[in-house]
């Protein structure tokens, strides 16, 4: 039945796969993904679904350097930063145009700053310390923070909330409700990067079209690359199947069977890659069962661990040990790897008052992550055995979001299958944005509403402390005192899968754009 309903579907998008008028196939890149962004506003948007838009779309100060964690220049030539590391000042490029065609100056890096700041949304917490960005001259703007930062320039240089956006865009489509025109930019892009916004038909697409007047010039030679259609397609073989027809030229959600199945496949070829992406099952900590700890670690003694492994990772992915990725300095190395314990999830229980469990749970799992679904299946078949119902539910992001946003533990559900990429190659990154009580919903990504004084204290001094040794070990501290209060349950980090036809040239990983493509730099060779 279900390869019956895949060819259905399979029939009826292949109508949908149109090349945008008057630009050729074979100078149209198309990319499949089975995430689809809540909002395309820069300042807003915290979510991976929007990185690839993001990257084409909207250029920042200081980016990661392809394939590195090490930041170069971008809008920016040159900065330099004052020896408290409060001063830092940045200096343009000249003759740099948005795609409206007008300047991208001093005054619109710094209305852009303004803006994210004051809507104080998503990605905002990063721009905190910023007391004031002003511009010196046309080309040179200047940031005074309230305290020492020692990762700003790698915030800068994440690709949420410091994308420059025109503000004359802003300006013609605002309101006297709505001063920062988020309406209209959830749903258009207006950057300086290679390619400009075309449209977005939710569910279906979004297209990107080059942008001729693009500040570092076009080589007809290798930059070919004249249109980008995103296709949002939810389901993993469907993606595998159009790949190997030639129908879209990357897929990025090929599940661990269809990988297995495209190894052989002619003209494929499959890139893996270690990454820091990291899956959590993250428990509500507000609200019903799991606002008790004891709960919350009984489920996490139950689940199966190997067999997650081998059910649903087949070798793509290795098991988390805490909160924080593995390999960044200040990661503690010293926690425990969760195991199965049945008999101590069983106790656990009795002391919360379930001797018998007794009790129906929902799992919230994003559609189009197959592993994330299996993880569902494997942690149903634990619960059953301890007498707990899971109840499993997959909702496409936007609607995910949205319970999960609401500002209400009684809307959230109780375990939410959720993913995290670094903004930045900084262990804080991993802690602040998802277990400091200030990032609650809709601030933030502390969605199962978690709480603790003494987390809070360590991360706010781990924020200001510019010895490295002294920053580490709060860091380690706080990793430690989250393993032992059990707001989550940290699975594993996955490894990037990326297929493509071999007539895409010239991509590079981004350990941390690990999903995302520097379409500049590519080209076809068709």
């Amino acid at each position: 039945m279900k390869k019956l309903m895949v060819g259905v579907f399979l029939s009826l998008l292949i109508g949908l796969l149109v090349v945008g008028q008057g630009v050729p196939r074979e100078r149209t890149l198309v990319i499949a993904t089975g995430l689809q962004p809540s909002t395309l506003d820069i300042g807003v948007g915290y979510e991976a679904a929007a990185i690839n838009v993001n990257l084409a779309v909207y250029e920042r100060l200081v980016r990661y350097k392809p394939g590195t964690v090490e930041v170069e220049p971008e809008l920016a030539k040159s900065w330099t930063a004052s020896p408290d590391g409060l001063v830092w000042t940045f200096t343009l490029h000249p003759g740099i145009v948005f795609h409206d065609g007008t300047p991208c100056d001093a005054a619109a890096v710094v209305f852009s700053f303004q803006r994210a700041v004051a809507i104080n949304l998503g990605p905002a917490w990063m721009l905190e310390p910023i007391e004031k960005v002003e511009a010196v001259d046309d080309l040179t703007v200047r940031f005074t923070l309230n305290r020492p930062y020692p990762e700003f320039l790698q915030v800068l240089a994440n690709i949420f909330g410091t994308g420059i956006v025109s503000p004359s865009a802003v300006e013609a489509h605002a309101t006297a409700d709505d001063p920062w025109a988020q309406e209209w930019l959830a749903s258009h892009m207006v950057g300086t990067g290679p390619y400009k916004f075309v449209e977005w038909v939710k569910g279906q697409h979004i297209i990107l079209r080059r942008f001729e007047g693009y500040w570092r010039g076009w080589s007809e030679k290798k930059n070919n690359i004249e249109q980008v259609i995103i296709r949002y397609i939810t389901e993993p073989s469907v993606q595998r199947l159009l790949l190997e027809r030639g129908d879209v030229d990357i897929a990025m959600d090929i599940s661990v069977d269809d990988w297995a199945l495209l190894k052989n496949a002619s003209g494929v070829v499959l890139v893996e890659e270690p990454s820091m992406h990291a899956t959590y099952l993250r428990f509500n900590c507000a609200a019903g069962p799991t606002a008790d700890v004891r709960v919350r670690k009984a489920v996490r003694a139950a689940l199966d661990y190997q067999g997650m492994i081998d059910y649903v990772l087949q070798g793509h992915a290795v098991q988390m040990q805490g909160a924080a990725a593995i390999g960044l300095p200040c990661h503690n190395d010293e926690l425990p790897l969760p195991k199965q314990d049945l008999d101590l999830a069983r106790r656990l229980l009795a002391e919360a008052g379930y001797p018998n469990g007794g009790f129906t749970l929902e799992y919230v799992y994003e559609s189009g992550h197959e592993d994330r679904r299996r993880v569902g299946e494997v942690l149903q078949a634990s619960l059953a055995e301890l007498g707990i119902d899971l109840k499993i539910t997959e909702l496409p992001w936007p609607d995910l979001w949205e319970r999960v946003s609401a500002s209400d533990p009684e809307r959230t559900p109780a375990i939410v299958a959720n993913g995290w990429w670094p903004d930045y190659a900084d262990v804080i990154n991993f802690l602040y944005p998802m277990y400091h009580s200030s990032q609650w919903p809709p601030v933030a990504f502390n969605i199962g509403f978690y709480k603790d004084e003494e987390v809070d204290k360590l991360l706010d001094q781990a924020q200001v402390e510019t010895d490295p040794t002294v920053r580490c070990d709060l860091l380690k501290d706080v990793q430690a005192l989250i393993y032992d209060d059990c707001p989550d349950i940290d699975l594993y980090h996955l490894t990037t899968r990326v297929a493509l036809r071999d007539w895409v040239k010239g991509y590079v990983y981004s350990p941390i754009y690990t999903e995302g493509f520097f379409l500049y730099d590519m080209w076809l060779e068709k």
